[in-house]
């Protein structure tokens, strides 16, 4: 029967050659030219000596010896490739994906492969399950992919390209990108590479994308030879190319060998069966029986050993397996971790003298042998002069084997240390903060004290400094104040801040005399021990102190802040005082907009007060005005006050605020009060278009109206930072054009007389 069917299979054998014969002569002496992805593994891609490789050069060079035709391989990055295809520089592009778009320029042979597309992201990342869920996110992908196109038109745009598969890769592990989108083989050959695999997670495959061959559009003929030329390719030389690159399942392999060990068996069996009848059929049944448990029994043994060297491989932590001797036997280190705690272990278990982590260690592992469960515990130890951290479990294996996972918890530790301290302490000043404060109170009253006193600080003023220059200028005024009160009281005093303006600080088993000390000390480098802040620091302090075995805490501390509020509402108003004052100096000392500025507005608004029939005792307050009607211009950040070009939306905005800053400067003061008013309006326009109110003609303060035209003309004769000073007739000019607009139209016509006048213009030529 046998030899029977091998005659005809042997003619057909001969025919089928002498066919391919004709069809590798019929493509002789020809060449086509070929560009592939430079960087597409397993499909593409280049050896570390620059020699390029992969399944679709070796199907290429199979295809050229099969019919004789010379391939020229060129390898460009995937979008150049493309471009290249569109200007019809090369015959064929290998491994594109059919898309309406490139069918425009492009003719496809069937597919011959297919890959998976998947979202990749990093592993602290959830909720990534298919494309909508990219909504928000910057993906990463190939330049020139299909999946672009894919990703727009669900609607995610935010994408960021790259030139390769290996240029994403690397821009991943330095987390440039979270996400992105790519076919399955070349992503996860870079992820290996360079060690990412463990740091990014992915989707089930979003779709199956099917690799093609094409040409030039209209390229029929030629097709039709890449083709022909691929079908002469045996299916066995193809898998053989396949498998080369895409590596082959031991398992698979092992399956096939056995089922065609099975096959054959069967079939002696068969031809055994039809000589010896039933005994041999009988016995045919029973090797067949013993064959199948035997491939069973050895498919479960590789599939347990598969599943054990993937857990082991998987595994984050480092393990030992021990003896009841405590004698290593075997251990696993995971790759991005050093031995040295095994090392260590290992010196400390085999040590004949005494050793406290040894001993302790010993102990776990001999509770876990007589218990049979798991022990926890934790220890430390220097490793090249770093604290390192550890937590051990100890599990019994059998009845003389013990196992031991150690992880390095380390960086848990250290963030649990910062946890705890940004959790007691106060995140701007750096003292204790209020729940550290109430939770100390407990326990001094649940445990005792010899002595207890409790001193409350109240920083005055601080709304003020806040509400004019600022609340960065508000908190430097407070990490001050808690800087002194840590000089001033000694290392075992709690020093809390309770408060957004208070302070209180508790001291243990001191004597009242001590105590009296360190707040003298703290009172004087808060007074004039601190005459070096531009701002006066100003605090109102009470305290109280109990000899008493029980200690009532709270009613302490509540004494201690009567008599503060006591000393604050006596110092109040020479606080406020205080700080106005040192705003004034700040004012004068800066001169904000140029030097003698303040003293020519004096002058200037005098001459057009006198001009406008103003009586001369109410001239005082307006050449008053004239000196401090920028004061407001302290609390504005020097960035936007001096900056020498034109101001932004924003920056004009805040630079408007000045008027208002001014305004609660000098209802603070007793001597700037008559002016608040006129420092609050300064800024209004005769037609409506000024600030802060937008008033109109008489509604403006007269006093406003004489200052704004000064102001203006001094501002403009003289240089800023953001532009030098113009000619006095050209002041002049544009006075007269903002007349009606900007300016009292009366009052500009009295100035320019003034101006005008020989001895005026002697001065402020």
């Amino acid at each position: 029967m046998f030899m029977f069917f091998s005659v005809p299979m042997l003619v057909l054998f001969f025919l089928f050659s002498f066919n391919l014969n004709i069809s590798y002569g019929k493509f002789k002496d020809e060449k086509i030219t070929v560009v592939i992805d430079e960087n597409y593994p397993p499909y593409s891609f280049y050896k570390g000596e620059g020699e390029l490789q992969g399944i679709c050069v070796d199907l290429w060079h199979l295809y050229e010896d099969k019919t004789g035709i010379e391939v020229e391989l060129v390898s460009e990055s995937w979008n150049d490739a493309l471009n290249a295809m569109k200007n019809r520089q090369y015959d064929v592009i290998d491994t594109p994906t059919y898309c309406e778009e490139r069918d425009q320029y492009l003719d496809f042979s069937m597919p011959y492969a297919s890959v998976n597309v998947l979202i990749f992201f990093y592993d602290n990342i959830s909720g990534i399950t298919d494309v909508k869920s990219l909504e928000g996110f910057t993906v990463g992908v190939i330049e020139g992919a299909h999946i672009i196109h894919v990703l727009e038109k669900n609607g995610i745009t935010n994408l960021k390209t790259f030139r390769n598969p290996e240029e994403l890769i690397l821009a991943a592990k330095e987390q440039k990108i979270v996400t992105f989108v790519m076919e399955e083989a070349p992503a996860f050959y870079y992820l290996y590479k360079y060690n990412l695999n463990d740091q990014y997670n992915y989707t089930k495959p979003l779709f199956k994308m099917q690799l093609f061959r094409a040409v030039q559009s209209g390229e029929k003929r030629l097709l039709k030879k890449i083709n022909d030329g691929f079908d002469l390719i045996s299916q066995e030389e193809n898998q053989a190319i396949m498998e080369k690159w895409h590596g082959i399942n031991y398992n698979t392999k092992v399956n096939k060998k056995l089922l065609k060990i099975i096959f054959y068996s069967m079939i002696i069996t068969c031809t055994v069966l039809i000589f010896l009848f039933v005994w041999n059929r009988a016995l045919s049944i029973k090797v067949k029986k013993k064959t199948k448990e035997l491939s069973d029994t050895i498919q479960v043994l590789k599939e347990s050993e598969a599943k054990n060297k993937a857990l082991i491989k998987a595994f984050p932590d480092t393990f030992v397996i021990l003896n009841n001797q405590h004698s290593l036997l075997d251990y696993h280190v995971p790759d991005h971790q050093d031995n040295y705690a095994i090392i260590d272990l290992k010196q400390r278990l085999e040590k004949s003298v005494d050793d406290e982590l040894a001993d302790k260690f010993k102990s776990g592992i001999n509770e876990a042998f007589k218990s049979g469960e798991v022990v926890s515990l934790e220890y430390n130890f220097l490793y090249e002069r770093e604290k390192r951290h550890y937590e051990a479990r100890i599990a019994p294996i059998n009845d003389d084997r013990m196992i031991i996972v150690n992880r390095d918890i380390t960086e848990r530790k250290k963030a649990e240390e910062r946890f705890y301290y940004a959790s007691i302490h106060d995140s701007l000043t750096g003292v204790y903060n209020r729940y550290y404060y109430e939770s100390e109170i407990k326990r001094i009253e649940e445990n005792g004290v010899n002595t207890f006193c409790a001193v409350v600080v109240d920083v005055d003023g601080l709304k003020l400094i806040n509400d004019t220059l600022g609340h960065y200028m508000g908190d430097l005024y407070l990490k001050k104040v808690s800087k002194l009160l840590m000089r001033a009281f000694p290392d075992d005093s709690i020093i809390c801040r309770i408060g957004g303006d208070e302070f209180c600080v508790i001291l243990k088993d001191k004597l009242e005399k001590e105590i009296e000390l360190y707040i003298k000390i703290f009172k004087y480098k808060a007074g004039t021990g601190n005459q070096d802040n531009e701002l006066p620091i100003s605090i109102s302090l009470g305290y109280s102190y109990s000899d008493e075995k029980n200690i009532d805490c709270n009613e302490r501390i509540k004494e201690a802040d009567n008599r503060m509020y006591r000393e604050k509402l006596h110092r109040k108003q020479s606080t406020r005082s205080e700080i106005v004052q040192a705003m004034k100096h700040m004012f004068e000392a800066r001169d904000f907009i140029s030097e003698g500025h303040a003293t020519r507005m004096q002058e200037l608004v005098e001459q057009l007060s006198k001009a406008a029939g103003i009586p001369e005792s109410e001239t005082a307050d307006i050449k008053l005005l004239a000196q401090f009607h920028d004061i407001g211009k302290v609390g504005i950040p020097d960035y936007v006050l001096f900056k020498t070009s034109e101001l932004t939306k924003d920056e004009y905005e805040l630079m408007k605020r000045h008027t208002e800053i001014g305004h609660r400067i000098a209802i603070s003061s007793a001597d700037l009060l008559p002016i608040a008013e006129g420092i609050l309006k300064h800024h209004e326009h005769w037609d409506g278009s000024g600030y802060p109110f937008g008033l109109k003609r008489e509604e403006i303060p007269l006093e406003c109206r004489i200052l704004s035209i000064a102001d203006a003309f001094d501002a403009m004769t003289n240089d800023r930072p953001y532009r030098k000073a113009i000619d006095q007739k050209d002041a002049i000019s544009e006075l007269k054009r903002c007349a009606g607009t900007q300016f009292d139209p009366v009052l500009v016509e009295k100035f320019i007389q003034i101006i005008e006048n020989e001895s005026i213009k002697k001065d402020f030529a």
